[in-house]
């Protein structure tokens, strides 16, 4: 089949996601990476990583995707036999056992299920139950994108771990953003985030920043067989605003491009658009009779909504029907395959975009006789939730 002359379909996956068209023309500039061009342009790009990271601390663009900064991080800033906390609520923060394993680490896993984030509370009372005396990292996802949770305890369990002396590692890849997350204020060490979510950049490019002192004492004392990914010698580069080897150039014009316009509409509307986006979509469907697949609210994540399924719904054709409508929505991962999909609130979702997206999924529910009559006030939802004035159509 020849897609050539077919429509894209609208980006409604957990990334990557839709891209002003002012960052795809970025994308086409590129100079030489040790040229006082790229100086200025590594500069521009690390102060604008700076503000959406909420840090005064070091960030340094790589060339990779967002396991890729994962794995920059663990390499950097864990030993082998190092015991390191992390708590499990998703295929993400699995996957970040096995890259702790990986460097030989002993993990000491707390397990939430699908359904749950951690609490600061709960998480405290299962540690001190189990009797840990020592914690050397704490590891953790920020916001897990399948099944779609939030880890809003996060700043309350910096405070607690740092009592043990424990340096705090937070892989938020799919919320930075779109969600609130302060390195700083909230006493992070070291953190990854990528491109292609909430920043509305194309994919390819990873994050990661370096916060404090004892990050880089760490990294400093720790032998592991990466070239591509050691962060002494990236820092060293970037202090003179450069990278170790050839970046993606144009990639980071087309960056750069996208943290300006997060600069405009300013951090905090950005993150207001896609919390009020996001609860729209979620009332638009509920009123269609889905149900959300994380029913509590505080658990539930803004950049990542996730649905049951209509009931005797064939998952694969219900997700079909919406491609052919065009729109991309993404089936859950992992022990719910099949149980729940998710929709990917990531940065430049225009409120057309929404539209599309709520009428195809109603559509295909339809389709399927999976409802029968349709609530108008689905698309009021959609029509009435805030924006920035520099996304509005409105007149006046």
């Amino acid at each position: 089949m020849n897609l050539d002359l077919a429509p894209d379909p609208l980006l409604a996956v957990p990334g990557p996601s839709q891209i002003p068209p002012r960052v795809m023309r970025a994308l086409m500039r590129v100079v030489d990476h040790r040229s006082p061009h790229f100086h200025r342009l590594y500069r521009d790009v690390v102060e604008g990583l700076r503000y959406v990271f909420r840090t005064n601390g070091d960030v340094y663009p790589l060339t990779a995707s967002g396991t890729g900064a994962v794995e920059a991080m663990v390499l950097n800033f864990v030993r082998p036999r190092d015991t390191v906390l992390v708590p499990v609520f998703g295929s993400f923060s699995r996957r970040l056992v096995n890259h702790l394993r990986r460097v030989g680490a002993e993990v000491i896993e707390v397990n939430y299920g699908w359904d749950k984030a951690p609490t600061y509370e709960d998480l405290k009372a299962k540690v001190e139950g189990m009797g840990i005396k020592k914690i050397d990292v704490f590891a953790t996802v920020y916001n897990d994108t399948s099944p779609g949770l939030a880890f809003r305890d996060l700043p309350k369990v910096v405070d607690w771990v740092k009592s043990y002396g424990a340096l705090v590692l937070v892989d938020n890849v799919s919320a930075l953003g779109g969600d609130y997350f302060e390195v700083d204020s909230w006493g992070i060490d070291v953190a990854v985030s990528s491109s292609q979510k909430c920043l509305a950049s194309p994919p390819v490019m990873s994050f990661i920043t370096v916060a404090t002192s004892e990050a880089y004492r760490k990294a400093e004392s720790i032998s592991h067989p990466s070239i591509y990914f050691d962060i002494n010698l990236i820092r060293k580069f970037g202090e003179k605003f450069e990278t170790p080897f050839t970046p993606s150039v144009n990639y980071l014009f087309a960056i750069r491009e996208a943290l300006s316009i997060i600069r405009e509409v300013g951090l905090e509307n950005w993150i207001r658009w896609h919390i009020e986006r996001g609860r729209a979509i979620i009332n638009a469907l509920r009123r269609a009779g889905f149900e959300t697949f994380i029913e509590n609210d505080y658990y539930r994540s803004s950049t990542v909504l996730s649905f049951k399924y209509p009931q005797g719904v064939d998952s694969a054709r219900f997700r079909s029907i919406v491609y052919r409508l065009g729109v991309s929505i993404s089936d859950a991962m992992d022990d719910i395959k099949g149980k729940a999909f998710r929709i990917g609130n990531m940065g430049y979702l225009t409120r057309r975009d929404a539209l599309s997206l709520v009428s195809a999924i109603i559509a295909a529910a339809a389709e399927l006789m999976a409802i029968k009559d349709v609530d108008v006030n689905s698309f009021r939802e959609i029509l009435n939730y805030w924006e920035p004035e520099q996304f509005s159509v409105d007149e006046g």
